[in-house]
C-alpha cells in the first residue's frame, strides 16, 4: 500500500509484520548499487573508471525499475519478474556500454549479475563486521569509496605482478672462467651506461658475483666498492660508473667487464651478451628477493 510516512511517500508492505519503505531512499540506495556494481564491472573489465551520464543513466534506470516492482508487487510473479529483470538489465548496459552484438550484451548482463552478487557479499561482510543493522546512503557511500580503492589497489597489483614476470629471465654470467647462475629483471628504465664505451650496464648484486671470486679478489672488491681507490679499480681492471640512488644524486658504482652473460628467454633462443659492463650493488636490488640481476633496458638490442 503507498501513502504517506511523516509527509514522505513511503511503501507499507504487509507480511509477518508491517515494513515500511520511504521511496526517495529506496531509489537513492538502488541508484548507489547501480552505480557501485557498474564501476565494479568497469574495474573487471579494465575500463577506467568514470562516472558519465551514461553511467548514471544507467544507476537511475535500474533504481526506477526496482521501484516499480516493489510498488506493482509484480515480485510475487517469478517468471515475469525474471524476464522483465533481464530486460532492464540489457537496457542498463545498452546505456552503460552502448551499443554491441548479442553475445557481447549476453557477456554485459552476465558480468553484472556476477559483479552484483559480489557487491552483496561484500556489503553484507562489512554490515556484519561494522554491526549496522540497515544499509544506509552514509553506509553505502563509505563502503563504495573503501570497495573501489581495495580492488583498484589489488589489481593494480597483480597486473604489476603479471607484468615483472613477463620481464624476469633466468640468467648465467661468466667471468674469468668461472660461471654464476641468478635471476635477471629486465628494467627498461635502466639506461646506465659505462661513461668512456658508452656501453649499456647490468647491475649485479654483489653476494652474487662474489661467488666467482677467490678470498682475496672478494676482499679486495669489497674495499673497492667502499674506498674507491682509483689506483685499487686500476689493479682490479675496475671502471667508475656514475650513477644515481636514494639520497644521493651523484654516486658510484664499481663496474667490471665479464666475458659473457647468457640470457634464457621463454620461447626463444638464448640470448649471449658477449663482453658486458657489470655494475656491483653492495646491496639488495629486490626487497622480495626476486632477482639479483637489473637487466640494461637496451640489453636486447646489442
Amino acid at each position: 500500500m503507498i501513502g504517506l510516512c511523516k509527509s514522505k511517500p513511503c511503501i507499507t508492505i504487509m507480511g509477518a509484520g508491517v515494513m515500511k519503505i520511504y521511496l526517495d531512499i529506496f531509489f537513492a540506495v538502488n541508484f548507489l548499487m547501480n552505480l557501485l556494481i557498474l564501476e565494479i564491472m568497469n574495474i573487471f573489465l579494465k575500463k577506467r573508471l568514470v562516472i558519465n551520464m551514461r553511467s548514471i543513466a544507467a544507476a537511475a534506470l535500474g533504481a526506477f525499475f526496482a521501484g516499480i516492482v516493489v510498488v506493482s508487487g509484480s515480485r510475487d510473479r517469478f517468471v515475469i519478474f525474471i524476464i522483465m529483470y533481464v530486460f532492464v538489465s540489457g537496457l542498463m548496459m545498452r546505456l552503460a556500454y552502448g551499443k554491441t552484438t548479442v553475445g557481447g550484451m549476453a557477456g554485459y548482463i552476465a558480468g553484472y549479475y556476477v559483479s552484483g552478487i559480489f557487491t552483496a557479499g561484500v556489503l553484507l561482510f562489512l554490515k556484519g563486521i561494522t554491526g549496522i543493522k540497515n544499509i544506509s546512503i552514509i553506509f553505502l557511500l563509505l563502503s563504495a569509496i573503501l570497495i573501489l580503492f581495495l580492488m583498484k589497489k589489488m589489481l593494480l597489483l597483480r597486473g604489476r605482478e603479471m607484468n615483472n614476470r613477463q620481464n624476469v629471465f633466468p640468467v648465467k654470467i661468466s667471468y674469468n672462467g668461472k660461471c654464476v647462475t641468478g635471476t635477471g629483471f629486465l628494467d627498461t628504465g635502466n639506461q646506465l651506461y659505462e661513461p668512456v664505451s658508452r656501453e649499456g650496464v647490468t647491475i649485479v648484486e654483489y653476494k652474487l658475483f662474489a661467488k666467482m671470486l677467490s678470498e682475496k679478489e672478494q676482499a679486495e672488491f669489497s674495499r673497492a666498492m667502499h674506498e674507491m681507490e682509483p689506483e685499487m679499480f686500476g689493479r682490479l681492471l675496475l671502471r667508475y660508473i656514475p650513477f644515481h640512488s636514494i639520497g644521493k644524486e651523484h654516486d658510484f658504482l664499481p663496474g667490471v667487464r665479464v666475458d659473457d652473460m647468457e640470457i634464457q628467454v621463454r620461447g626463444k633462443e638464448t640470448v649471449h651478451t658477449g663482453k658486458v659492463w657489470l655494475g656491483i650493488y653492495d646491496r639488495y636490488l629486490s626487497a622480495d628477493g626476486g632477482y639479483e640481476i637489473l637487466l640494461n633496458g637496451g640489453i636486447f638490442r646489442k
